[in-house]
């Protein structure tokens, strides 16, 4: 497997960044490119193609490390970590069922309408995306539907839980793009996730783990029949 082509530094993204910033750049860089299992990323050259500083690139990959996205070869450098098998996926979707369904009823309790608005702006994008029906929309959709889970992990309060959830969606995201190619459930998703934030919108905390734990199971019952 070759390394990345030459990549156009992303936008919003200047010529001194810290290292969130560039953490934030390479992981898009992995979903958005669609990056292959094994694919090098070397420090030198995508510090060069962006004209960054390596030290935050360098710190960024690290971190991306512990999340499981990217592995350190040694004397070779960091490379995109490989998809997970079957069995990995059930092990991420019941770190999720875990984590998330606690979230939400967490969030709601704290802050039930203040979340309601910001996953409404959410929803609202991912619909306009899946009405598209492109495969150039897959980013939009899948990037609106991340932020749909982060809300409720950023709105529950706890950083720790929060900072858990980033690297878990963005395995689902690779795994479904290797796997399936386009999103073929559109209908299902936005039903369930229409019924969390009703259940936010109702204030109904009991309700809102209830819901955001069928939806984890519907989306890990889709994702293995692709």
């Amino acid at each position: 497997m070759g390394p990345v082509g030459r990549q156009v530094r992303p936008a919003g993204l200047g010529r001194t960044v810290l290292m969130d910033e560039a953490y934030d750049a390479l992981l898009a860089l992995i979903l958005d490119e669609g990056l292959e299992p094994g694919t090098p990323l070397r420090i030198d050259t995508i510090a060069k193609d962006w004209g960054v500083s390596p030290t935050p690139l360098r710190e960024a990959l690290a971190k991306l490390e512990n999340t499981g996205l990217v592995v350190r070869v040694p004397h070779r450098g960091y490379t995109v970590a490989p998809l997970l098998d079957d069995g990995g996926f059930r092990e991420l979707m019941g770190a999720r069922l875990l984590i998330e369904p606690y979230s939400a009823r967490q969030a709601c309790e704290r802050d039930s309408a203040g979340t309601a608005r910001a996953l409404a702006e959410s929803h609202r994008m991912m619909e306009a995306a899946a009405a598209q029906r492109a495969a150039d929309d897959f980013r939009a959709y899948l990037q609106a539907d991340s932020a749909f889970h982060a809300t409720i992990a950023r709105a529950a309060g706890n950083r720790f839980l929060s900072a858990a959830i980033d690297p878990l969606g963005a395995h689902i995201q690779r795994f479904r793009r290797f796997t399936g190619g386009r999103v073929t459930d559109t209908q299902e998703a936005l039903a369930e996730h229409a019924a969390v934030l009703g259940a936010f919108e109702a204030a109904d905390a009991e309700a809102c783990e209830a819901a955001m734990r069928v939806h984890l199971e519907g989306v890990a019952h889709r994702s293995f029949g692709h």
